[in-house]
């Protein structure tokens, strides 16, 4: 189970080992978490993930919480009998340590975070693909300063890229040998300087990169050399001096 408590700015994910977490329960699970929520709910973003693991062997139920905050990541968990209590004794104890941040909390790390998230919100094109630096630079043929024009996504987007390469363990294998996060960037940024003018307007400009990132890593799986020489053809483009 995943979903987002956005009046929390939580975002919550709840997996099982070995056993199913009845629907009803997960139900009181969500219910109960809504205390978490309300602990957490000054920060700017969390992420919890909770794992539920059944030992045959000894017949006790495992539930683990791992809470990411900003500048400190919480973990603690609980054993028991009964999956209800494990859980509760267990959420319990991860919101005493929540509690104890809070009272030294990481400023640096909290104003890092807003700085991403609004990043994340920021819209640099105009609601009018026909409009803007970036739909000039396009019309032009412009690559160098369509790239230069995002270049404060080259963060953000080399480390949603790698996110990304983690879920396929084939293409994480090949990473700093036949696929590099550079070549995968520029592929992204290529991309979207080829459908920038078809692009949906109706969504933030980052959600669109993001959508880019999954058909680009897989284009350049299927053409590892082809795609890695454009990649470092369109570096040198975007490095050139103007003279």
């Amino acid at each position: 189970m995943e979903y987002s408590d956005e009046r929390h700015h939580l975002h919550v994910e709840i997996n099982a080992r070995d056993c199913t977490i009845p629907a009803d329960e997960r139900a009181r699970m969500e219910t109960a978490l809504e205390e978490l929520g309300d602990a957490v709910q000054d920060f700017p973003a969390s992420q919890l993930w909770m794992n539920v693991i059944y030992h045959a062997r000894s017949a006790l139920f495992h539930v683990e919480f791992k809470l990411k905050l900003p500048g400190r990541t919480l973990f603690t968990g609980e054993r028991g009998e009964v999956l209800d209590l494990a859980f509760e004794r267990g959420l319990r104890k991860l919101l005493r340590r929540v509690e104890t941040y809070k009272q030294h909390p990481d400023p640096e790390a909290t104003e890092k975070l807003e700085r991403h998230l609004a990043l994340e919100n920021e819209i640099v094109a105009p609601e009018d693909p026909d409009f803007g630096p970036l739909a000039m630079a396009v019309d032009n043929g412009d690559y160098r300063a369509f790239r230069m024009a995002l270049a404060l996504y080259e963060e953000w987007l080399r480390k949603r890229a790698g996110r990304w390469v983690q879920r396929y363990p084939d293409a994480e294998a090949q990473v700093g040998r036949a696929l590099r996060l550079g070549d995968l960037v520029e592929e992204i940024y290529l991309n979207a300087f080829e459908e920038f003018p078809h692009r949906p307007t109706a969504i933030r400009f980052s959600e669109w990169l993001d959508s880019l990132v999954d058909p680009s890593l897989k284009i350049l799986l299927r053409h590892p050399d082809r795609e890695s020489e454009n990649a470092s053809f369109a570096r040198t483009v975007r490095d050139m001096r103007v003279g």
